[in-house]
C-alpha cells in the first residue's frame, strides 16, 4: 500500500462518516487526527500540543489544506501534501480565519463537522476515534518500526543504569537516541528504589538510583504512539521481587491472550482482575487503570469492567498491569492471527510464555552485577 492509496482509504472512511451524519465537509484541526488522515504527516510545531498549526477540510470531491504562508510551503514540500492531492488554501499569517476558509471552502451554508468545536460546526471527535481504531498494513509497519527502535533504545540506556545515576538523567540519555529516528518521546516516567513502591506515575525526579529502577517511556513516530515499561535491578534481587515480576507478568500475558477481534474490551480486563485475584494480589489493580486500546493517543480507552466498546481488527492495545513495585507493558496489535508486538524484548532476557495457546516472548526483569 502507497501512501497515497492510505490517505484514499482513510478518505473513504471519512466521507462514509459524511453521509451517516448529514455532514457536506469534515474539518480537521487536531495533530493526531492529521497524522491519521494523511498517513503520518506532522502539523505541530511544538511537540507537547494536541492541536496543530494547518489543518485539513474533506469535502464530498476533494481534499484541500488550510495554512499560513509561514506552513504553506514545508506542509507541501516536507510533509508531502502536494504529492499527495491535498489543494492549498494559503492566509496571511497576521490575517488568519480559519472558519472564514472552511466556508469558503466547503459553502456558507454546508454542514461542518469538526474534531475540535468552534462555532456551528458538528463535533465529531468521538466518530474520528473509532475510524482510527482498525490500522492499515502501512500503520501496522510504522508501528513496528517505533516499537522496534524504542525497544531497543530502552533496554540499551537500561544497561548502562548505574548506582547514583539520577532518574532524570537516565530519561535523559533516552531521549537523544529516539531522536535520530525523529521519535518523540512525549511521556517519561523512572522511579528509583523505594519511588517504584509508592507512586504509580513517578514522573523522573533528581532522586538517585541505588539498587532498582523502573524505566516507562511513551514515544511517537509520525503519529502513532506507544508504551514501554522495562525494570533493572542491581545486584542480586530479593527472590520475593522476582516471584513478583513474574505474577506481574502472568497478568499481563494472559490479558493480550484474551484480547481478540470482536469480543468486548471488557473481557480481557476481567481475565486480568482474575488473575490478580488468583495470584494473590486481589485488590492491586485499584490503585491503577489497567490500560486499554492505543493509537494516535496513548489511550484511546481506558478500558473498565463497564467498557462495551468491541476489540476491533487490527487494533493496537497495551495492558499495563502493576503491582506495587513492579509494572510490565509491551504494546501490540490485535490482528485474526494472534498479536503481533510492538515492543518486545530486543537485548534484555527473554522469558517464552504460553497464555490460552499462545506463545509469548517477554522480557525479564534485567538484574545487573
Amino acid at each position: 500500500m502507497t501512501r497515497l492509496e492510505e490517505v484514499i482509504l482513510k478518505e473513504q472512511r471519512l466521507r462514509a462518516l459524511m453521509s451517516q451524519r448529514g455532514l457536506e465537509a469534515v474539518w480537521i484541526r487536531k495533530q493526531p487526527n492529521f497524522s491519521w488522515c494523511t498517513g503520518g504527516g506532522l502539523n505541530m510545531v511544538g511537540i507537547a500540543t494536541e492541536m496543530g498549526v494547518t489543518s485539513l477540510v474533506l469535502t464530498r470531491t476533494g481534499r484541500h489544506l488550510i495554512a499560513s504562508n509561514i506552513e504553506a510551503g514545508r506542509m507541501l514540500k516536507e510533509e508531502g501534501l502536494g504529492d499527495l492531492g491535498f489543494q492549498l488554501v494559503e492566509q496571511p499569517w497576521h490575517e488568519e480565519n480559519d472558519p472564514g476558509l472552511v466556508k469558503k471552502v466547503a459553502g456558507s451554508l454546508a454542514r461542518v463537522g469538526t474534531d475540535a468545536p468552534v462555532g456551528d460546526c458538528q463535533n465529531v471527535e468521538g466518530d474520528l476515534r473509532k475510524l482510527r481504531f482498525s490500522l492499515t498494513e502501512n500503520e501496522i509497519e510504522r508501528y513496528r518500526f517505533l516499537g522496534e527502535r524504542l525497544s531497543r533504545t530502552v533496554e540499551k540506556v537500561a544497561l548502562g543504569v548505574r548506582p547514583g545515576d539520577a532518574e532524570c538523567e537516565i530519561a535523559g540519555r533516552i531521549a537523544p537516541e529516539l531522536w535520530k529516528d525523529r521519535i518523540d518521546p512525549t511521556g517519561f516516567q523512572v522511579a528509583a528504589d523505594e519511588r517504584a513502591y509508592t507512586f504509580r506515575h513517578p514522573i523522573p525526579t533528581t532522586r538517585l538510583v541505588k539498587r532498582y529502577v523502573m524505566v516507562c517511556v511513551n514515544a511517537r513516530y509520525k503519529g502513532l504512539i506507544t508504551t514501554i515499561t522495562r525494570l533493572v535491578h542491581l545486584g542480586k534481587p530479593d527472590p520475593a521481587l522476582l516471584a513478583q515480576y513474574a505474577a506481574n507478568l502472568e497478568i499481563e500475558n494472559r490479558m493480550i491472550a484474551a484480547t481478540r477481534f470482536g469480543v468486548a474490551a471488557s473481557v480481557p480486563f476481567g481475565v486480568g482482575l482474575a488473575a490478580y485475584k488468583e495470584l494473590g494480589f486481589e485488590k492491586e489493580w485499584t490503585l491503577h487503570h489497567q490500560g486499554g486500546a492505543m493509537g494516535y493517543y496513548a489511550r484511546d480507552i481506558k478500558v473498565t469492567s463497564a467498557t462495551t466498546e468491541p476489540v476491533a481488527e487490527n487494533q493496537a492495545y497495551c495492558w499495563n498491569p502493576s503491582i506495587s513495585g513492579t509494572k510490565t507493558e509491551d504494546g501490540f496489535v490485535v490482528t485474526p492471527q494472534g498479536p503481533v508486538m510492538i515492543t518486545q524484548p530486543v537485548i534484555f532476557p527473554r522469558i517464552v510464555s504460553q497464555a490460552a495457546g499462545m506463545t509469548i516472548a517477554r522480557p525479564g526483569l534485567l538484574v545487573l552485577d
